[in-house]
């Protein structure tokens, strides 16, 4: 039965424990160098039954003259054979569990990587947020995490008129921006909806409603302590995302705090006392 004993690379301190592949390469050389040996035992033996028999002028008994016969040359084979079969199943008992041993290796350190990567995004989009002193660098971080991270293809991001009281687009992917109408958030014409965008008083989470106008996927309020200061309106994924993962639902929860704190804080920046988001004074520091 194989052991591996002298094929596994040797532990040290730069390498505490063999490495997977190292592993893998061992139980293969060993793998290949037992079936070599037993092939050539098997000839060997079959080899010397031969001339054992060909030299015999007739046929010997087994046991008692220690002869081998050809009945006997028979069984003996067949023990042999049977000996390999007990050999190849022993064989591919490791050969499985090697595979199940680096198939469930892959799957951890593919949970792992998957981690790992979603942990940076996050670290990544909540700094680029902060880090943002215009409105150019709230609304390219937005972007940003939507296409690449999250697999929005296409989407508008608004920004509300305090004094009129409307979402109006700042940016658009996917399509051009001009011509796309502001949005109502009281009066007539504003539904449901809206209502509960301005009414929801925090950022959105998992769990929370979609916030639906029409066909779009979703309209996420961008919010600032509790105040709504813009939406971004998701439109289609990707061509291939097929829907919201665990993960995403994590970032847009990102998008929602940290963008509206990073129009706040923008807005401020750009002026020296406390005025009300007027679209045609952010059109123009967009555009500056």
């Amino acid at each position: 039965m194989w052991c591996g004993c002298d094929t596994v690379p040797a532990v040290s301190a730069d390498n505490p424990r063999p490495s997977l592949q190292g592993q893998t390469d061992a139980f293969l050389r060993e793998f290949f160098e037992k079936g070599e040996m037993l092939v050539k035992e098997l000839i060997m033996e079959n080899d010397r039954l031969r001339s054992q028999v060909s030299t015999s002028p007739e046929e010997p008994k087994a046991k008692k003259g220690g002869k081998v016969s050809r009945d006997n040359m028979v069984d003996l084979l067949m023990m042999r054979i049977s000996a390999l079969e007990h050999e190849c199943d022993e064989i591919r008992k490791i050969a499985g569990n090697v595979e199940e041993e680096s198939g469930g290796f892959r799957a951890r350190l593919d949970i792992l990587e998957s981690e790992h990567y979603h942990l940076a995004a996050m670290f990544v989009a909540g700094s680029q947020f902060h880090s943002a002193t215009s409105f150019e660098e709230v609304l390219r971080t937005i972007t940003e995490i939507l296409l690449n991270f999250v697999g929005i293809g296409a989407f508008t991001v608004y920004i509300v008129d305090e004094e009129r009281q409307v979402l109006f687009p700042t940016s658009r992917e996917g399509g051009e921006v001009e011509g796309v109408p502001e949005i109502p958030l009281v009066g007539d014409a504003s539904g449901p909806a809206e209502a509960a965008l301005v009414g929801l008083g925090r950022p959105w989470k998992n769990g929370d409603p979609d916030f639906q106008m029409g066909g779009e996927l979703m309209n996420l309020p961008l919010v600032s302590g509790t105040r709504l200061v813009g939406v971004a309106r998701l439109e289609s994924f990707l061509e291939q995302k097929h829907g919201f993962e665990e993960n995403d639902h994590q970032l847009l929860g990102l998008i929602s705090e940290h963008a509206g704190t990073g129009v706040e804080n923008a807005w401020v920046r750009a002026h020296t006392k406390e005025v009300p988001l007027q679209r045609q004074a952010i059109e123009h520091l967009v555009g500056s």
